[in-house]
């Protein structure tokens, strides 16, 4: 990719980093002791056995959702990085180039396809 693509690149992922935090602040809070790291808030309807469960249930797919977004906003953050550092579409285990079709399909892609199965 060259300069004009990997800044355009950038901006959409910082778009994505942004709507991702958005998400997130949701149903979870910031972790003051882990940076990037979330709390999913525990919901309370109230005290009776049905509010309850609705709770549980809420919080079950509260957390599924927060570590789903967790894991994508921590990979968008790194592809972001490795655009800075210069190592955006190279393999994070052989080192190799990631072919641009993988890239335009997936830009978060950190492995060549070999690696990632």
């Amino acid at each position: 990719m060259d300069k004009d693509q990997l800044k355009k690149l950038d901006v959409t992922l910082e778009q994505e980093e942004k709507n991702l935090t958005d998400q997130l602040n949701r149903i979870a809070n910031k972790n003051p002791l882990v940076k990037g790291d979330f709390e999913v808030r525990v919901p309370s309807y109230g005290d009776e056995d049905d509010e309850n469960t609705q709770e549980s249930v809420d919080l079950d797919r509260n957390f599924a959702m927060a570590q789903e977004l967790e894991s994508k906003l921590n990979s968008v953050r790194k592809t972001r990085e490795k655009i800075k550092m210069g190592t955006y579409g190279k393999c994070d285990n052989c080192g190799s180039e990631i072919p641009q079709e993988r890239l335009k399909a997936m830009p978060e892609a950190h492995k060549c396809i070999t690696c990632a199965i």
